[in-house]
């Protein structure tokens, strides 16, 4: 959800912290599982002729709702979202002011598997995450020098027990996918400490401070259930537990 959660804060002008946060918690106030994801018909079973386990069209339908392409354009701003392209395997990087912009989004939040993907210029397009979950590099290429990586589940942990009501093969490709991005990630934040080692050398990189926030423990929940419930409890958590930023 990085990229809607980008995505909403870039239609407040910079400068206006306090704005750009309550136009993201009114934005995540609204949501709920019927705004992101429906069932197919025949449930598990269509996902063998289905792009994807949920028809996410309501999350499209959505994004495109609540986001404001000429605001992000005017706000001063600077606003990358990537998405994959499943035909060639490249990846392309969206700015503020990029056409279509609620389409490349929609296909950066498109989580592969679950969800379909988006369609640009005749491409299906995919979660950024499996080619780079935190895009630092990208971050830095924008002459950012202080960073802050907000991650869902905690480097230093290993991952929660799978425990799935079914074990089915897109159960199954759903846990997979997540252990293969969670040591993406990992790779990130190394490539990260790397750059500054060679930095200290008088190497080409500039030295990055990143401020990391991670939960303290695993969170229980399912990261694509997004009820009001859901959701209220993982930003209650999320609050509670930020001083363990480092």
């Amino acid at each position: 959800m990085g990229a809607i959660n980008a995505a909403g804060l870039s239609q407040v002008k910079l400068g206006n912290p306090k704005e750009a946060y309550l136009r993201l918690e009114g934005i995540w106030d609204r949501v709920n599982n019927k705004k992101i994801r429906k069932w197919w018909w025949f449930w598990y079973l269509a996902s063998i002729w289905r792009p994807s386990i949920y028809n996410s069209e309501p999350l499209r339908k959505w994004i495109k709702e609540e986001l404001d392409a000429a605001a992000i354009a005017a706000s001063g701003r600077q606003l990358r979202v990537g998405a994959v392209s499943e035909t060639t395997g490249e990846e392309f990087i969206a700015n503020e002011t990029t056409p279509n912009l609620a389409e490349w989004v929609y296909s950066s939040a498109a989580f592969p598997l679950a969800f379909k993907p988006g369609v640009v210029n005749g491409e299906e397009w995919t979660d950024w995450g499996i080619r780079t979950v935190t895009p630092i590099g990208t971050a830095i290429k924008a002459g950012a020098t202080e960073i802050d990586v907000i991650t869902t589940f905690n480097i230093d942990l290993p991952l929660p027990r799978w425990k799935p009501k079914y074990r089915a093969v897109a159960a199954r490709g759903m846990r997979d996918l997540e252990i293969m991005m969670n040591e993406i990630m990992r790779g990130d934040l190394r490539a990260v400490g790397d750059r500054n080692e060679i930095a200290k050398l008088g190497g080409p990189y500039k030295h990055v401070k990143l401020n990391l926030q991670m939960p303290s423990r695993p969170l229980e929940y399912d990261s694509l259930d997004f009820s009001p419930e859901n959701a209220g409890l993982g930003r209650a958590f999320g609050y509670a537990d930020s001083a363990t930023s480092r």
